[in-house]
């Protein structure tokens, strides 16, 4: 785990030549305070699910360019760079309208959220965040049957 933060701290490739379970779900983290992300993505793992770090916007745009498979982006609003929360949410509905986003901030709840995205406040509690993230999954899944 501590080689691939450092790998997506240094902006090295964000594809890693890692074997995944397909069977598995992977969940995209983005959130720039890396305590919050280490936190959040070891629940996430935690819960049975696999987690792919990144520390940006960008760097989340970066690794869905990558050609990676997501299946659902937890990511908070409030980032440096240029793309922040809510327009790496309106990417990602415009390009991978089945992934669902979760997004989060400690500022009021965004107007216009589609209907893919969920929005969780801050502070939250980890098992809201493994919740939210559980509900979409299966949310997915029943919707690909």
């Amino acid at each position: 785990m501590e080689a691939r933060a450092a790998i997506l701290e240094h902006n090295m490739p964000l594809k890693l030549d890692v074997e995944i379970d397909p069977e598995v779900k992977c969940v995209l983290v983005v959130e720039d305070d890396a305590v919050v992300r280490m936190v959040v993505s070891e629940a996430i793992r935690d819960a049975g699910f696999h987690v792919v770090e990144v520390s940006s916007g960008g760097d989340a745009i970066d690794y869905l360019r990558s050609g990676a498979a997501v299946d659902l982006i937890f990511s908070d609003i409030h980032m440096a760079g240029p793309f922040d929360g809510l327009l790496l949410a309106s990417h990602v509905q415009a390009i991978y309208p089945s992934t669902p986003v979760i997004l989060s901030s400690a500022m009021p709840k965004p107007a216009g959220l589609q209907g893919s995205e969920m929005f969780i406040a801050k502070p939250y509690t980890i098992d809201r965040v493994v919740t939210a993230v559980t509900y979409m999954l299966n949310a997915l899944d029943s919707r690909v049957k």
